[in-house]
């Protein structure tokens, strides 16, 4: 009888002390404002802020499978600047990016921001390289011979192997 009371004792003044507490301060701080300036631009970016982030991948070396500045591969690239430019993260693969967002029906509707797509023969069916379209009939992408840089879809290379374009944002 004596060991109910106590354990009744015990779990009312747990009970009663637990309406006493105060709360336990945020494990993290709020967002600092510089960071929530950082997120509004990406949210509202135009062209001027896709030009400079896309300059800052040029020269970055090509590398199949790669993800770094030491070396990245065409969907690495665009994934890079599409997260820095506009805050959206993208899949892995061009081909997972393929699925995303709307076709673009026609070049001349082409937006800065909307991903290009391309077929390569060597490669099998689908598409097997991307890039982001930056305006004047120019997009970014990775180059095996240049690393990033930037190209004119009516190079006779691309416009063979053009496959479609999508809209990601607005």
């Amino acid at each position: 009888m004596r060991i109910r009371f106590s354990l009744a004792a015990a779990l009312y003044l747990s009970l009663v002390a637990c309406g006493a507490l105060t709360p336990v301060p945020r494990y993290t701080p709020p967002p600092r404002r510089e960071v929530v300036a950082e997120l509004e631009k990406r949210r509202h970016a135009d062209r001027r802020r896709l030009l400079a982030v896309v300059k800052r991948y040029r020269g970055v070396p090509y590398r199949w499978g790669g993800v770094t500045r030491q070396g990245m591969d065409c969907s690495a690239l665009v994934r890079a600047i599409v997260r820095e430019t506009y805050g959206i993260e993208l899949p892995r693969t061009s081909a997972e990016m393929y699925g995303l967002g709307r076709p673009v029906p026609e070049q001349r509707l082409l937006r800065p921001g909307d991903l290009v797509f391309f077929r390569d023969t060597y490669s099998g069916p689908g598409v097997s390289h991307v890039g982001v379209y930056v305006g004047d009939g120019r997009f970014a992408h990775a180059s095996v011979t240049q690393g990033g840089t930037v190209a004119s879809l009516d190079a006779a290379y691309f416009r063979q192997r053009y496959a479609g374009a999508r809209r990601i944002r607005g």
